[in-house]
């Protein structure tokens, strides 16, 4: 699996290389005996190296009842090289410990150094991949989902607004209209996938756009001209506006319940790990 290395190397023009990662199992669950996970490269889009875990060995299995016999002992030094059981630990722990040989090997076995890695695996696991150079990238289509997560959380709460009434309920914050949002949020990620600055402020043109009314317009974020996304930026170029009316619009009380919500998907440390990002079929090489 040498080729996909120097592939990438070439493309990059340096051994210091951008790769996503992820896992899958034999079986579903957390009971699987064998699993694999491996590393793609950002510019090939090509598996660059990759990892079989499995804590089940037939011939060791067979054999262990023999345990303790001079019979067996001379087998098993036999059996050591060819044994197939190469993990100790649960099936959740595959994919990160699978991840660390990966990592491990980069320079003795493929040349070349990890500094940016996009994976799926747990947070909880993620120190385990931790480098000095190393630096995580997000998959946009996981931080998208966080936004579709939090607001159904929020949308499950009891207590009032400040208008008197729950968040839920018709004109107010619906499974459609937090789908709407979640869909527009990564949008306003992905068409920015190389500014900061326009990204983060693409994600609150989407806050302001859906807080607009026709009493208080909050255009200015917006992208402006005739090919904008915003109808109101639309009737601006075409001297219509004043007879513009803004529908898909939230009440101002269920606006200030998700504000929060936004600036914390919205914050410049969350949006940096955004930049750059490839297409969500790259992150799943296993599972397609």
């Amino acid at each position: 699996m040498q080729s996909p290395a120097l592939e990438e190397i070439t493309l990059k023009n340096s051994s210091d290389i951008i790769i996503s990662g992820d896992g899958t199992w034999k079986t579903r669950g957390y009971s699987s005996r064998v699993g694999v996970c491996a590393v793609i490269g950002d510019k090939t889009g090509k598996c660059i190296d990759a990892e079989v875990m499995s804590s089940f060995c037939k011939g060791c299995d067979s054999r262990k009842r023999r345990k303790g016999s001079p019979a067996y002992k001379k087998w098993k030094i036999l059996h050591v090289k060819e044994c197939l059981k190469n993990h100790n630990g649960s099936a959740g722990m595959m994919e990160p410990v699978g991840m660390v040989r990966i990592f491990q090997r980069s320079l003795s076995h493929r040349s070349v150094r990890y500094t940016s890695y996009m994976g799926m695996a747990i947070p909880k696991h993620y120190h385990l991949l931790l480098h000095p150079i190393l630096s995580k990238i997000e998959c946009v289509g996981h931080v998208q989902k966080r936004m579709g997560t939090r607001l159904r959380k929020l949308k499950q709460m009891s207590s009032k607004l400040s208008d008197g009434k729950s968040i839920g309920g018709k004109g107010r914050l619906t499974d459609r209209m937090i789908d709407l949002i979640t869909t527009y949020y990564g949008n306003a990620i992905r068409q920015n996938k190389k500014c900061l600055s326009d990204m983060r402020k693409a994600v609150w043109a989407v806050y302001f756009h859906i807080r607009s009314s026709d009493e208080e317009p909050l255009h200015s974020f917006c992208p402006v001209g005739p090919n904008s996304w915003c109808k109101y930026q639309n009737q601006v170029v075409e001297g219509s506006v004043l007879t513009f009316r803004h529908s898909n619009k939230l009440p101002v009380a269920v606006m200030d319940a998700i504000k929060p919500v936004f600036n914390d998907l919205s914050q410049p440390k969350l949006l940096q790990k955004c930049l750059g990002v490839k297409p969500k079929i790259i992150m799943n090489p296993l599972t397609h």
